[in-house]
């Protein structure tokens, strides 16, 4: 680092001011060549250039700062003690171990200015050559439309996806479906998509091993497909359009051992890993006689005996597929198992709405389950032992459980018939989980509760003599008031009032109509109730509390969960 600072002082493309070195970009004729970012005024509007008396130039960027008092990480330097600027460093990096050239050089968008454009100007200033032949920035990778970010619980690891039933490779595909310029919006329903692509071609491999492993690939065939294939990866390396190239050849009428090796052969640059699954799979010895036996009755023309046979073996875990030449069979993924124990949508969009159905049930009660299976069953308990004289419905959305409780809900849906379960196969965000069940609900009176809540008594009574109004819109035990709506922290147990908490939300169902589903941009609980209520108000309905409704409110797990700066982070993009 220090070398390359020293040669560029000795060109006269840096300068020191006060034991602190810049790079001066008005030295640099191609600055802003990469980013476009060619004049002062451009480099402003892309980004917030930094404040520093010492620059020449607004556009200068530091190449080593001198430390300031108190600094742990500082180094010597023949400018006294200081530390590298940040795009120094990669020059340096790079230079040692890829030399002063590169052919490639990858990176984010968000790269491009300033990062990249100054890595640009200070390596070939230096070593006075093209620094990089091909720069390869990829777009983002959303998650639901959004910047991918813990903090807002939609953030992925492979081993999640893998806790869920997915193959990583699953996630693999998905990528090579978009272009790596275009950004890629993750979504659980994509990933379904991609997992069934994905074991579609293992499917397609294992059949063409089985079917033309006596023939011998044709050279003349292959050459067509090669040059459409690799005509679209070299060009601007687009595996989207490649992979299209695949599954043409899939359909195509090319004889089955030239698909398997023109396949191989591109699965070389798509790293699908499809090699693994051309070999036949091992079974154990009793299942391979009951698929031996299931031949035999298919050959004889006894279908019913074989599809009861195959079905057996299906519930056992075993695909078997029939094809000309024989029987292909395989092991279910796990997303297919868990798939045939039941379905689970990944997102509001997926569920029907019954919104504008009339009325079957007197009241829909609504819980959002994720995670806490006993805070469920307690709040589920309660419903059932305080309400059981009425006609009721009970929708419990399982956000995502990963527990346990996804297990123990689908058994008590069983033996309880109150109980309508809909499973989400990752956490949806709070309005959107909450929206699955408003779409489901068939209540004249929709009550939403909250888990950790308990009823100690019979509280629909009340709650449907105050909401025969139709002047009131929404009824709950706990409220808020505020003096300038920017603030809501005084909480009142009775009359009208500004907003509802999310604890215990109560309103008739067809007010959706004109009021609307929860804004899904909600993903956090908190405010998310505050806005529901101003939706409602917005209507011109009002809000009353009523602290004597017999319920009782548990700790709230999911927020005792969180830590302080979690909390006001989460608060904080839900604003």
């Amino acid at each position: 680092i220090i070398d390359i600072i020293q040669g560029l002082l000795t060109k006269g493309y840096a300068y020191e001011v006060d034991k602190s070195i810049y790079f001066s970009v008005p030295t640099f004729h191609k600055y802003g060549q990469l980013s476009g970012n060619v004049s002062l005024d451009q480099a402003r509007t892309l980004t917030l250039l930094e404040s520093d008396p010492n620059k020449k130039d607004p556009r200068d960027f530091a190449l080593w700062k001198k430390a300031e008092p108190g600094r742990d990480m500082k180094w010597a330097s023949p400018w006294g003690y200081g530390f590298p600027g940040w795009h120094i460093e990669c020059s340096a990096m790079s230079n040692r171990y890829l030399g002063c050239e590169q052919d490639i050089h990858t990176g984010g968008v968000d790269n491009i200015f300033p990062h990249h454009e100054d890595e640009v100007a200070q390596s070939e200033a230096a070593f006075g050559m093209p620094y990089v032949n091909y720069w390869i920035h990829g777009q983002h990778l959303l998650a639901d439309g959004v910047k991918m970010a813990k903090s807002a619980g939609n953030e992925f690891t492979l081993a999640n996806l893998e806790e869920r039933g997915f193959d990583p490779l699953a996630f693999r595909y998905l990528c090579l479906t978009v272009k790596y310029r275009n950004r890629l919006n993750f979504t659980f329903s994509a990933l379904k998509a991609s997992q069934k692509a994905l074991t579609r071609l293992r499917d397609l491999v294992a059949s063409w091993k089985c079917t033309g492993q006596n023939n011998q690939p044709d050279p003349s065939l292959m050459s067509t497909w090669k040059t459409k294939f690799w005509d679209a990866a070299n060009n601007d390396l687009n595996l989207a359009r490649a992979l299209g190239t695949v599954w043409d050849l899939a359909s195509s009428k090319l004889p089955a051992n030239t698909k398997l090796n023109l396949l191989l052969d591109f699965d070389e640059l798509l790293g699908l890993d499809l090699n693994k699954y051309a070999a036949i799979e091992k079974l154990p010895r009793d299942t391979q006689k009951k698929v031996i036996v299931r031949h035999d009755h298919r050959t004889n023309g006894e279908f019913k005996t074989s599809d009861a046979i195959r079905k057996e073996l299906s519930e056992g875990g075993l695909i078997v597929r029939d094809t000309i030449s024989g029987t292909y069979f395989r092991s279910k993924t796990i997303l297919e198992r868990q798939s045939a124990r039941w379905a689970a949508v990944s997102s509001s969009r997926e569920v029907e709405s019954f919104i504008s159905h009339s009325a079957t049930k007197s009241f829909s009660f609504i819980l959002v389950a994720t995670n806490y299976y006993q805070d469920v069953r307690r709040c589920i308990k309660s419903i059932t032992s305080n309400c059981s004289a009425y006609d009721l419905e009970i929708i419990i959305v399982d956000n995502g459980s990963t527990d346990g409780t996804s297990e123990q809900l689908d058994k008590l849906q069983k033996k309880n018939p109150y109980i309508k379960l809909i499973h989400c196969d990752h956490q949806l965000g709070d309005a959107q989980a909450k929206n699955i069940g408003l779409k489901q609900s068939l209540g004249h009176i929709i009550l939403m509760l909250d888990t950790c809540v308990e009823l100690k008594g019979d509280v629909l009574l009340k709650i449907a003599n105050q909401l025969e109004d139709t002047r009131v819109g929404a009824v709950g035990t706990w409220g808020l008031l505020s003096e300038n709506l920017n603030h809501f922290h005084e909480e009142v147990d009775f009359g009208e009032i500004d907003a509802l908490q999310g604890y215990c939300f109560a309103f008739r169902r067809n007010i959706l109509s004109t009021v609307g589903l929860m804004r899904e941009c909600f993903r956090f609980y908190r405010i998310l109730d505050i806005d529901f209520s101003f939706q409602i108000k917005d209507k011109g309905y009002k809000i009353l509390a009523d602290g004597s409704l017999p319920m009782l409110r548990h700790k709230h797990r999911q927020w005792k969960s969180l830590r302080e700066a979690e909390r006001d982070e989460l608060s904080k993009k839900n604003f």
